[in-house]
């Protein structure tokens, strides 16, 4: 790589993705001179290509300036420019700036994790020769460099890579040449996704060019296919009226025929006579995303209640002032917060502007969708962009485009939605709040998507809605502490009552006798609870919060529990390939006939998950239909539909599931919803165990009674039936819980008092990585006035993945630092310093802001 000859006219900041040693927690970017050449394109929010070492790495400029830095090293060039216009507008990269800054994470990840898989640079571009169509225009005018390039791609009929041009060619600043020569008409350049993917297309109809409605020789060729083939003239009448009704937007194949009322056969005459020409076009989002009805909703004459029209009021009046402002909506399950949001969505979309809804889970997206299509449709044929990991690679690009490009002005999707590109956004609405899988921890930036979407919303001057039956402690105290603006709901609609929720105690002596005699999941009040609306033809939702079959497998003469090589976990038995599978890495092994410690052939399986309680059930009732829903039966694409749709029908009887079953969604056929446990979440060590708790025990009873007609009962098994949240959940009474557990919190300093920043080592050597997590707590005390450190101390899942892990855990107090400026300085400089004098290549540092979990 050439270094700039003289001196640059103009410096860019570049974000990159870049380990900590690069980043230094946040900071803006690396400097690049920018080429006199790249100038033009070289825009604040385009990709670009730069050198970093020995390679080159894609970037997005996120400043550019005519002052040169004060940096002694030599400022090498931009390689290219990747886009001919910005993919990020400046409001975008403010938002995502504040993210790098508080996240601890660099500019570029987060920028990266905001571009579809389509504008990554794993995507293979390719450039194709337009040799029809170029309108009389002359290659031979063309600068020699620009010539040059032509004549290469000209021998590639097919089209040809611009990775293998470039290498060819040798051409500098390869992109600026491509996109001048696909303005002046001479190429095409096509982004094929990564793994094949595509955008999602359709075939598109019109009249020949020669043949124009009106026309003296359209009227000629229409007499004459009137009068020898009258289906071929109705496909030219069909066409005709079309254009007359919706000029920009033609038929596709499939429509046409049916208007016509014409065959493939006929269609393909008519095109061989060349009256028409066919085209593809991106397909719109409601035609990727059209969805069955689920509900049953009587939409053609839904009111809103009184609590409903308050929130849409107060909401409505926030939106009209233009200026920021959060609300949280506690409203009792089934109160109608969605119909709040569909109020919602209605007016920004009827301004012309944009919304955002964010939904915890992605079986919540499919009923949630068909609600809002057939609601807005009352109004208008609304697009929706819907956006989440399950979706082809294709789809997800197709969607973003749509949105960027504001063809859509609806996105729906799950937690990484919170970065779609929706122009005009005026409204955020975050679903279900409360939920953990908001926070992303697996891979950087670990952010946390509802509190992302109130910052973008604040930044923005717009507004954001945080809706749940159980709010977040956090956001339940912000909106007393003022932050948000709390609404209110604590009716049901449709005058439905909460049902009836009893606690079934595990340790009477009749349920341990039942249950040692059998060893089933369900006991005798909960199997006769089920029969019951099995013969009322009602529906019935079960509980359990594990998957598999068994959660351990144990030898009687050692006690040795069968582990997973590769973390600290017992191994999960899976029936159905009769199999140990670890639930955190994925390592599988066949089930073992003796004991690996000691040979013993006298062992057995311990916990129940839902692939056991589902046989539990098969047995007990053989004529039910049951459909199960956790990770296992949801792998494959649609399969949340396919269930879903099964129960919503009435062909299943029994919906069987994991947290999944928890959320948000709405049968009004369910009358019965049984918790085979309780006590799964009470019992893991996290000081959130008694929130997640509650929040989870009130979630699913909410499925139950949501009809006037139709009233619910529910039945929570458990060993701990005096514990305080499952019986604060029994009573519906969320502001006793959360004054309890306020009490606790403060006490400990534990959120919202504090925000916990986990500082994570990880390793293949374990003396290795505690010998570096004990190195970095030295160049950081355990306690000042504004936090303390907690550890260095191995987790309560030591190994993971392969990798060991000590945690350092840091209680940043709010009061003594409310915006965390001083502990990200804190950490920061620790991390600088440990980075110069004990960073090694085989231990990994992590920084997780906000964590949810620290086992």
């Amino acid at each position: 790589m050439l270094f700039s000859e003289s001196q640059p006219s103009v410096y860019a900041t570049v974000a990159l993705s870049l380990p900590f040693k690069f980043h230094s927690g946040g900071t803006d970017g690396l400097t690049y001179s920018v080429p006199d050449e790249l100038t033009d394109r070289a825009k604040v929010g385009s990709r670009v290509l730069v050198p970093i070492g020995k390679r080159e790495k894609t970037g997005v400029i996120v400043s550019l300036t005519k002052e040169a830095p004060a940096i002694k090293t030599k400022i090498r060039p931009i390689s290219d420019v990747f886009d001919p216009a910005p993919v990020f507008d400046e409001d975008f990269l403010k938002w995502t700036k504040w993210l790098a800054m508080y996240y601890l994470t660099s500019w570029g990840d987060v920028l990266a994790a905001a571009l579809p898989e389509g504008l990554k640079p794993e995507s293979k571009a390719r450039v194709i020769a337009i040799v029809s169509g170029r309108n009389g225009k002359d290659a031979s005018d063309l600068a020699v460099r620009r010539k040059a390039l032509l004549d290469e791609i000209d021998k590639h009929t097919d089209g040809i890579s611009i990775d293998r041009l470039a290498k060819i060619t040798n051409t500098k600043n390869l992109y600026d040449t491509l996109h001048a020569l696909e303005e002046l008409g001479f190429v095409k350049i096509e982004r094929p996704l990564s793994r094949s993917a595509t955008t999602k297309k359709e075939t598109i109809v019109q009249l020949a060019e020669n043949l124009s409605a009106g026309s003296e020789e359209f009227s000629n060729v229409l007499n004459t296919l009137e009068k020898q083939a009258p289906r071929q003239a109705n496909i030219l009448l069909a066409i005709v009226q079309q254009e007359q009704m919706e000029p920009d937007n033609p038929l596709t194949v499939p429509l046409l025929l049916k208007k016509a009322g014409a065959s493939q056969a006929t269609f393909k005459a008519v095109r061989e006579k060349g009256y028409v020409v066919t085209s593809s076009r991106e397909k719109t989002m409601s035609e990727i995303h059209s969805l069955p009805q689920t509900g049953d909703d009587d939409i053609s004459n839904i009111k809103l209640t009184l609590e409903q029209h308050i929130a849409v009021s107060k909401i409505s009046g926030a939106l009209d002032t233009g200026k920021a402002k959060s609300f949280l909506l506690h409203g009792v399950t089934g109160s109608g917060k969605t119909e709040v949001y569909i109020s919602l969505v209605k007016k920004v979309l009827a301004e012309g502007s944009g919304a955002l809804i964010l939904v915890p889970e992605i079986a919540l997206t499919p009923q949630l969708i068909d609600r809002f299509k057939r609601r807005l449709s009352l109004a208008k044929d609304t697009d929706i962009a819907v956006l989440h990991s399950r979706m082809s690679i294709g789809e997800r690009y197709s969607a973003w485009r749509s949105l960027s490009l504001g063809r859509t002005k609806l996105a729906i999707g799950a937690r990484s939605a919170v970065f779609a590109p929706v122009r005009d956004l005026k409204l955020i609405i975050v679903d279900e709040e409360h939920e953990a899988t908001y926070k992303q921890f697996d891979k950087s930036p670990r952010y946390h998507a509802r509190d992302a979407a109130v910052a973008r919303a604040a930044m923005l001057n717009t507004v954001a809605v945080l809706g749940s039956a159980t709010p977040s402690i956090e956001s339940y105290y912000n909106a007393r502490e003022g932050k948000y603006e709390l609404i209110r709901m604590t009716e049901r609609a449709k005058r439905a009552s909460l049902p009836e929720i009893k606690i079934v105690d595990l340790r009477t002596a009749e349920n341990r006798r039942d249950f040692a005699k059998a060893r089933i999941a369900l006991t005798p009040e909960l199997r006769d609870a089920i029969q019951k609306r099995l013969d009322k033809k009602e529906g019935i939702v079960l509980f359990q919060n594990r998957r598999g079959y068994s959660t351990y497998l144990e030898c009687i003469t050692c006690g040795n529990a069968e582990m997973c090589p590769n973390c600290s976990v017992t191994m999960t038995y899976h029936r159905l390939r009769d199999q140990l599978r670890c639930h955190y890495c994925g390592y599988v092994t066949p089930i073992r006939k003796t004991c690996s410690t000691c040979g013993s052939d006298k062992l057995r399986f311990g916990g129940t998950g839902t692939q056991r309680v589902e046989e539990d059930i098969a047995k007990a009732f053989p004529e039910a239909k049951i459909v199960r829903m956790d990770l296992d039966t949801t792998a494959r694409k649609g399969s949340y539909k396919k269930i879903l749709s099964e129960f919503a029908s009435g062909e299943a009887d029994i919906l069987l599931g994991t947290q999944m079953v928890a959320k948000g969604l709405d049968f009004p056929r369910v009358t019965l919803v049984g918790v085979i446990s309780a006590d799964t979440s009470l019992n893991i060590p996290d000081f959130r165990s008694s929130e997640r708790t509650f929040q989870l025990l009130t979630q699913v009873s909410g499925r139950a009674g949501r009809s006037l007609e139709l009233a619910g009962e529910v039945l929570i098994q458990t060993l701990q039936p005096s514990n305080a949240a499952i019986e604060m959940a029994v009573a519906h009474d969320y502001e006793a819980f959360f004054n309890a557990e306020m009490k606790d919190r403060e006490a400990l300093l534990y959120p919202p008092f504090s925000r916990l920043i986990l500082i994570e080592f990880r390793g293949l050597h374990e003396a290795a990585t505690k010998d570096r997590a004990e190195k970095f707590a030295t160049l950081f005390p355990a306690q000042a006035s504004f936090y303390q450190r907690l550890g260095p101390a191995p987790p309560a899942i030591a190994k993971l993945r392969g990798e060991f892990r000590w945690h350092i855990l840091i209680k940043d107090f709010k009061k003594q630092d409310p915006n965390g400026e001083k502990i990200r300085r804190q950490i920061t400089g620790a991390l600088d310093e440990y980075q110069k004098r004990f960073a090694s290549p085989h231990v990994k540092v992590i920084v997780d802001v906000d964590v949810q979990g620290v086992g």
